[in-house]
């Protein structure tokens, strides 16, 4: 038991909810509000089920929405002191499917006509093969697999409408799909339903390996691992520990809806603990934040800043965005000087288009941006050269022999790998070489990205992959950001990707979910920008309210609103704006408190 896991137990055990949380023995969902310490209570469960209630060599799976977090899991368990142990799984839904459902059971039950060897389509591919079945004037593709996604049967009782374009290019679809011998994200998490629902051999081979899942933003991961969690708690001996929060629930487009993690709490047998200290904001945020919802939650300021007298400021520029940004830049100069850290100032917008073009505007005010999505994505390959980056800056925070296995595992995808500790130790022996090699490149990332691929032959080992399709385009994506961005890019970059150095943070609403800033700036906030104008049923309106709940929940001291009073359409023809609804109700919430405004001057 090192220092920092005592540090993070004497907080668990300080909070009585969360002290309820972490010594459960039972089927458990842990409803945990913004900034409530979920993730310190998940991650010291995990080792507390690993060190004093599961026996070996049995483990647990541990279920995260992106691969992103799941990074950062195994990062915070390692500091926390886990040892390794067989038997533990950590990663995303669609990876523990892959892994532990189908590549080992799918072989087993043909009448199913799951691809035999398993076969990942390509985004080209799936486009052409979605052209191929969807009607003129159809559909989008995200509108498809939302629709697929959801039109699962099972246990769950929940019931959204569907739309019928979309139901009936997806069922199109996935007859298609299914002639072609391959499998997509999507089919191979459905797959896995069909064998967890239905095939008690594969349930009881699940529950020998893994007696309890930890499953992490339940809200997000849609209705299939509703459907493994509700026929793994009827149907086995599985425990479940669920955090999530519905009330965050901001992925619609993609399947996911608040309704699974309200049923799921709901549940005989469950026992349902809510997370109501909030150690991120002042009192004044968190209340803000609250009456966006209009429905009390009663969350309770309880950090360091819980008594801090927070601003919100309700800024009004007369026409177009640019004027927003101009605005933003000197809002940022302002807090800058009064000695709040670029990287504590968060600026979210609606759209990928308007990041962009906030970017352009601050870097000709030489201030530093980072943006918070990239455009590339972070795949397995993306994080293992993130992994060899941090180990090339100090080998403490990464470990070669967990670089050395990730790269094998890459290799034995594409071909057949000799299975002998003789050929391993070789094959470590020349990746241990390129890498130090690479050295000579590390302050420049493109000419350390070319060298450490070009010598690893990186081309050959994914291109045609059946298992990463995809990889190759994702990484010149990876290689044109590192060739254009001014300045040169050193390979500090992507050894913490996903962590500003001292740098103003552009991102979407969407993407700032699991952020926290100082600083929060909102733009686009006028009517028929958010919510947008096409979020027109009780549903779409309900998840845009959650998302400025989670915008406005991600700031610690102060939040600032913008909008325009003219905006033109996409035909340049310029109209008044009303400001957002979402406007109105903070604007009623600060007057009503008697709160102050940001005044620099």
């Amino acid at each position: 038991m090192n220092d920092y896991f005592k540090q993070k137990l004497t907080e668990v055990t300080n909070d009585s909810e969360q002290l309820r949380a972490y010594t459960s023995t039972d089927s458990t969902v842990v409803i945990a509000g913004p900034g409530s310490g979920k993730t310190t209570v998940l991650t010291l469960k995990v080792i507390r089920l690993l060190d004093d209630i599961i026996a070996e060599p049995r483990g647990l799976a541990c279920l995260t929405y992106s691969t992103e977090s799941a990074r950062e899991f195994k990062t915070r368990l390692s500091k926390l002191g886990l040892r390794g142990r067989k038997n533990v799984f950590l990663g995303t839904v669609h990876s523990f499917c892959l892994a532990e459902i189908l590549t080992p059971f799918a072989k087993l039950y043909p009448k199913y006509e799951i691809p035999n060897p398993i076969r990942i389509i390509s985004e080209a591919e799936k486009k052409k093969l979605f052209d191929s079945v969807n009607p003129p004037g159809g559909t989008s593709i995200t509108e498809m697999d939302k629709e697929r996604t959801r039109n699962i049967r099972g246990i769950s009782r929940v019931a959204l409408e569907s739309y019928e374009v979309a139901l009936q290019t997806a069922i199109s679809f996935e007859e298609a799909l299914q002639k072609s011998g391959f499998i997509d994200f999507i089919s191979m998490v459905k797959f896995s339903v069909e064998l967890i629902q239905n095939e008690s051999f594969v349930r009881k081979a699940i529950e020998a390996k893994f007696p309890w899942f930890v499953i992490d933003e339940y809200q997000d991961l849609g209705r299939p691992l509703h459907e493994i969690v509700l026929s793994l708690l009827d149907k086995s001996n599985i425990k479940i520990f669920a955090v999530g929060d519905a009330d965050q629930s901001i992925y619609d487009f993609q399947g996911a809806a608040p309704d699974y993690l309200d049923e799921l709490s709901q549940r005989d047998g469950i026992k349902c603990i809510r997370l109501l200290n909030n150690y991120r904001s002042a009192q004044t945020i968190v209340n803000a934040s609250e009456y966006v919802l209009n429905s009390r939650r009663g969350y309770v300021a309880s950090g360091a800043l819980r008594e801090y007298p927070a601003t919100m400021d309700f800024i009004e520029c007369d026409a177009g965005m640019d004027e927003q940004y101009q605005q933003t830049v000197e809002l940022v100069r302002r807090f800058h000087s009064e000695e709040i850290p670029y990287h504590e100032i968060a600026i979210l917008v609606g759209k990928n288009d308007e990041v962009k073009a906030l970017k352009d505007q601050f870097e000709k005010q030489g201030i530093p941006v980072y943006l918070a999505r990239q455009d590339f994505r972070n795949t397995e390959s993306i994080f293992w050269l993130q992994s060899c980056a941090s180990w090339l800056e100090d080998k403490a925070t990464a470990s070669f022999d967990e670089i050395s296995q990730k790269w094998i595992g890459f290799l034995s995808h594409k071909q057949a790998v000799a299975n002998s500790d003789d050929y391993d130790l070789l094959l470590r022996r020349t990746l241990l070489k390129v890498l130090e090699t690479s050295k000579q490149y590390k302050d420049n990332l493109f000419e350390w990205l070319m060298y450490l691929l070009n010598e690893l032959d990186f081309q050959n080992v994914f291109d045609g992959s059946e298992r990463y399709p995809d990889e190759i385009k994702n990484l010149k994506s990876l290689i044109r950001v590192a060739k254009q961005t001014e300045p040169v890019l050193t390979i500090g970059f992507i050894a913490r990707l996903g962590v500003p150095d001292n740098q103003v943070v552009l991102s979407t609403r969407h993407s700032a979910k699991g952020l926290e800033f100082d600083v929060v700036m909102m733009l686009g906030m006028e009517k028929d920008s958010f919510p947008n104008y096409y979020d027109t049923t009780q549903r779409r309106i309900d998840e845009a309210r959650r998302l400025c709940f989670v915008a406005v929940s991600r700031a610690r001291k102060a939040c600032i609103l913008l909008r325009s009073k003219q905006l033109p359409n996409k035909y340049g023809k310029w109209y008044s704006k009303d400001p957002s609804p979402f406007w109105i109700t903070l604007k009623e919430f600060h007057d009503a408190n008697g709160l102050s405004t940001y005044d620099a001057d």
